[in-house]
């Protein structure tokens, strides 16, 4: 069990050197949606009623935050794996 420890370690220093890329990233993410930014889509609902028009671009947000932390979450959990097999690979080469 030390070898995963060692990859946990590994793991969360490769993440932390790339936080500040990772962050930059989910900002970036946040306010588009399929290449259409957050100002098009309140120029889109400008005639619907006020406390309809933030409920929808708190939802819109909401997605966006939701796909942003699976993202996160799926590109973990592969990237671990990726890693995992190949320091596998590398003792099987021995």
């Amino acid at each position: 069990m030390e070898e995963y420890k060692l990859i946990d370690k590994l793991f969360k220093y490769r993440e932390e050197d790339g936080i500040k890329d990772i962050q930059e990233d989910m900002s970036l993410l946040k306010n588009r949606v399929k290449g259409i930014k957050r100002e098009e889509i309140e120029s889109l609902i400008s005639d619907v009623p006020q406390g309809n028009k933030e409920k929808i671009l708190s939802n819109i947000d909401n997605l966006i935050a939701d796909y942003n932390i699976m993202l996160a979450y799926y590109n973990k959990k592969y990237y671990k794996q990726g890693f995992e097999d190949a320091l596998e690979i590398g003792r099987k080469c021995r």
